[in-house]
């Protein structure tokens, strides 16, 4: 894929360890990111908005961190379904 300006939609994988909340960044194709969240694979800048959480307890953490958090109006949760 050649890069054409417009970012992939990634998403992070949430889960809570412990007690505190723990994100990793994917791209669209599933290939995970690292913090400058290029896609060596898709040769694309990633856009993770979208927030998978592994269970419920997750989705209502983050729900609620989305809720009461400015910073996060741009994202959605979503229980992943794998």
């Amino acid at each position: 894929m050649k890069n054409n300006g417009m970012p992939n939609k990634g998403f992070f994988n949430a889960t809570l360890e412990g007690a505190e909340l723990n994100m990793k960044p994917h791209c669209a194709c599933g290939n995970s990111l690292l913090e400058d969240y290029y896609c060596e694979k898709c040769q694309k800048q990633c856009r993770c908005t979208e927030i998978r959480c592994n269970d419920k307890k997750v989705l209502d953490y983050v729900i609620g961190m989305i809720t009461r958090n400015k910073r996060f109006h741009n994202f959605t949760a979503v229980l992943d379904k794998e």
